[in-house]
C-alpha cells in the first residue's frame, strides 16, 4: 500500500493537467475548488474542494493555503472526496497557492502538490467585519459521509449507514491487523457485545440491532483488550423508523421463552424451598411430641 500511495504521489505532476481539464469541461459550480483550477474569492467565501474517488488525492488528504482560515479534510461523499474550507477574513488581495498534502504527511513542506489557486478581491474594512460575522455565526460541519453501498461498514468513523431495528449486521474492521479477538464493541443500539475476529488483516463481527431501538444516530464504542481510560467512538450508525418484522418477532420470541423459562425455574425453586420448609416443621413437630410422651 506505501508503495501504491508513493508512486502515486510521484505520478501527480503528470496528471495535473489531465485532471485540471475534467473539472472545467464539466463547468463546475463557482462554490467548488477542482483540481488545477482558479478561484476569484472575496473574504469569508466557503469553497468545496472536489476530485473523484480513485483519482490520486486519497481520503484523508489535506487541502491547504494561507488564505483559508483551516485547512480541509478530503471526505467521502460517493463517488466524490470533497473538503469545505473557507477564505480567511484577514486575506489580502492577491493570488494564493492551494496545495495537497497527503493524510500520512508529518511536516509541512513533505509532499505540498499544487492542486489549485485563489485570486482573494479586494474588500474594505466593512465587508471585513460581515464576514467576521457571517463567520461567527456558520453552523459545524456535517461530518457524515457517504461511501459506496458496496463498501464494508463502517469505513471510517463518520461513515453513517441505515439500518433497520432488528436486523443482523456484519461489522468490518480493515485496520488492526493481529488484534483477533481483541477488541469488543458496544452501542445502545446493539442487542449484545460483539467481538471483532480474523486470522488475516480483516477482522469482523455480527450483531442483531435492537427491536426497539429509537430511530436516530447511534454510537458504536470500541473497547482495546489493553486499553486504559474510557471507550472510545469508533463508528456512527442510523436506525431507521419501521422494523423489520421478521427479525423483531424473533427476538420477541426469544425474550418470552427466556421469561417463561425463568419464571418456571422460580416458580420451581419455591416449591422446593416451601416443601422444605413443610418437611423440617413436620419433623420438629414428631420430634416434640416423642420428647413429651417420655
Amino acid at each position: 500500500m506505501d508503495r501504491l500511495r508513493t508512486a502515486a504521489w510521484a505520478a501527480l505532476p503528470l496528471l495535473l493537467p489531465l485532471l485540471a481539464a475534467g473539472p472545467a469541461s464539466a463547468s463546475p459550480s463557482a462554490s467548488s475548488l477542482p483540481l488545477g483550477s482558479v478561484r476569484s474569492v472575496r473574504p469569508g467565501d466557503a469553497l468545496t474542494a472536489i476530485v473523484k474517488r480513485g483519482v490520486v488525492a486519497g481520503y484523508g488528504d489535506t487541502v491547504h493555503s494561507s488564505a483559508f482560515i483551516a485547512a480541509g479534510k478530503l471526505r467521502m461523499m460517493n463517488p466524490l472526496l470533497t473538503a469545505t474550507v473557507t477564505i480567511a477574513c484577514d486575506a489580502r488581495p492577491g493570488t494564493y497557492p492551494v496545495v495537497l498534502r497527503g493524510a500520512g504527511d508529518v511536516g509541512p513542506d513533505e509532499h505540498p502538490f499544487h492542486w489549485a489557486r485563489v485570486r482573494v478581491e479586494p474588500a474594505d474594512e466593512a465587508a471585513r467585519r460581515a464576514c467576521r460575522a457571517k463567520v461567527s455565526k456558520t453552523p459545524p460541519p456535517n461530518l457524515e459521509e457517504r461511501w459506496a453501498p458496496d463498501d464494508t461498514w463502517p469505513m471510517s468513523e463518520w461513515d453513517v449507514r441505515t439500518f433497520r431495528a432488528g436486523s443482523r449486521i456484519t461489522i468490518t474492521d480493515n485496520d488492526d491487523e493481529g488484534a483477533d479477538g481483541d477488541i469488543s464493541l458496544t452501542s445502545r443500539a446493539f442487542t449484545d457485545r460483539p467481538v471483532l475476529r480474523g486470522a488475516k488483516a480483516v477482522l469482523t463481527a455480527t450483531t442483531t440491532l435492537k427491536c426497539d431501538a429509537a430511530p436516530g444516530l447511534y454510537v458504536v464504542y470500541r473497547h482495546d483488550a489493553d486499553q486504559d481510560g474510557p471507550a472510545k467512538p469508533w463508528a456512527r450508525l442510523r436506525i431507521a423508523s419501521a422494523a423489520r418484522a421478521g427479525a423483531c418477532a424473533t427476538q420477541a420470541a426469544t425474550h418470552s421463552s427466556w421469561t417463561s423459562r425463568t419464571a418456571v425455574v422460580a416458580w420451581i425453586a419455591g416449591g422446593v424451598l416451601l416443601a422444605a420448609g413443610v418437611g423440617a416443621a413436620l419433623l420438629l413437630r414428631a420430634r416434640s411430641r416423642r420428647l413429651n410422651s417420655a
